[in-house]
């Protein structure tokens, strides 16, 4: 009876230390700890739904947003497109983004305006394929510009309506830019790949029509951004119309 006890004190003995090496040598397999995903929900971008709406809506930073679904380019979300929201605990509806409704430019321009007697017309292009002025206003306040650089910029249907002229504060406001006198219009688009659309050309020739006959600018005094001294810029691109815009502009003066 004793042999038997001192046996199995042994046998205890040497599973206790198979037990105690077995977990020093990380061979004993540990219960897998529960993976918790991290709090938010899907939104599905709808038409008209821009990054910064939907960050607004939801409170939540943008930056957070773009890192969390990895974007790349916050301009080039298309609709459908599925975006984990952080943070988020249920869908919301985002207001989709509303261009201002088309008519006449003359009403879009307004009044001719006496605080400044504007001299000069530059041309610019938003060197990106899609976007409006509710995203370029952001994206220049990011960069310190105090919002909207341009006064008004023209749409190519990628983020508003193509041909669509919107009217920035700027203009609103009667605020000069950099350059005294100096109207700012932006075509969105990359004219160093893409050609102007006929809605862009033509809203882009009454706009033009309307501020000369406003403050009486010489079609001298219309150039594109590249044209003024000491910019080293290709813009508004290679494949901007612009001896067309001039030949257009001259041809309806006559």
């Amino acid at each position: 009876m004793r042999q038997k006890y001192e046996l199995n004190n042994r046998l205890y003995t040497i599973l206790a230390l198979c037990l105690i090496a077995a977990q020093l040598s990380g061979c004993v397999a540990h219960a897998p700890r529960p993976v918790v995903a991290p709090p938010g929900v899907y939104h599905i971008v709808g038409s008209g739904q821009t990054l910064y709406r939907i960050a607004i809506t939801y409170g939540v930073d943008l930056t957070e947003i773009i890192r969390a679904n990895k974007i790349k380019d916050d301009n080039l979300i298309g609709v459908g497109q599925r975006l984990f929201i952080p943070g988020a605990r249920t869908v919301l509806f985002v207001e989709p983004y509303q261009p201002q409704a088309l008519g006449r430019v003359e009403e879009i321009v307004g009044r001719k305006q006496k605080r400044i007697n504007w001299r000069y017309i530059t041309l610019h292009h938003s060197a990106t394929r899609e976007g409006n002025a509710e995203i370029f206003d952001r994206y220049h306040r990011r960069q310190r510009m105090g919002g909207l650089f341009y006064h008004f910029v023209i749409g190519n249907g990628r983020g508003s309506r193509d041909g669509e002229i919107e009217v920035g504060w700027r203009w609103r406001g009667q605020v000069e830019v950099e350059r005294r006198a100096d109207i700012q219009i932006c075509l969105v688009g990359d004219f160093n790949r893409q050609e102007l659309t006929p809605a862009q050309f033509n809203s882009l020739v009454e706009l033009i029509e309307v501020l000369r006959w406003q403050y009486h600018i010489p079609l001298g005094n219309i150039r594109r951004h590249k044209d003024l001294a000491g910019k080293v810029t290709a813009c508004p691109g290679e494949r901007f119309p612009f001896y067309r815009l001039i030949t257009e502009l001259r041809k309806r003066a006559e």
